[in-house]
């Protein structure tokens, strides 16, 4: 039985878009060269290292997305982010993704209050299933 109110997919950012991912790679370990060649405590490349990787986990881990009659789902690194279609009052869409906001209108706040949903392939889909179930 296919469920037509479930829309599962999933972002790799390596099978995607490849050379990014490995220039974002390069940037972050040339960012951790500089800082074993510039200061003389080498727990600085550590640091740098865990702050470069984390700042930009999001690119270089694969994302999983679910779409169902409850809500939207965002699984990332084992954890899970669940959020009713209620929460959200605004979608816009963009060329690599959707972004889905509690904010009526354009806001400052939107990067705080909201998830970006990169597509995967799978743009129109995605799209409709947001306007739709999104009542703005």
């Amino acid at each position: 039985m296919v469920d037509k109110d479930l829309l599962r997919w999933r972002y790799d950012p390596w099978r995607a878009r490849p050379g990014r991912t490995w220039a974002l790679l390069a940037v972050n370990l040339a960012v951790a060269a500089v800082v074993y060649f510039t200061f003389p405590e080498k727990v600085f490349v550590l640091l740098a290292l865990v702050f470069m990787f984390g700042a930009t986990l999001s690119m270089l881990v694969p994302i999983s997305y679910r779409f169902d009659a409850d809500g939207v789902t965002v699984f990332f690194l084992g954890t899970r982010n669940f959020r009713r279609w209620e929460h959200y009052r605004n979608c816009y869409v963009h060329q690599n993704g959707v972004f889905l906001t509690s904010m009526p209108k354009p806001s400052g706040l939107d990067p705080f209050r909201g998830h970006f949903l990169l597509f995967a392939g799978n743009r129109e889909e995605v799209a409709s299933y947001a306007r739709e179930r999104i009542k703005q």
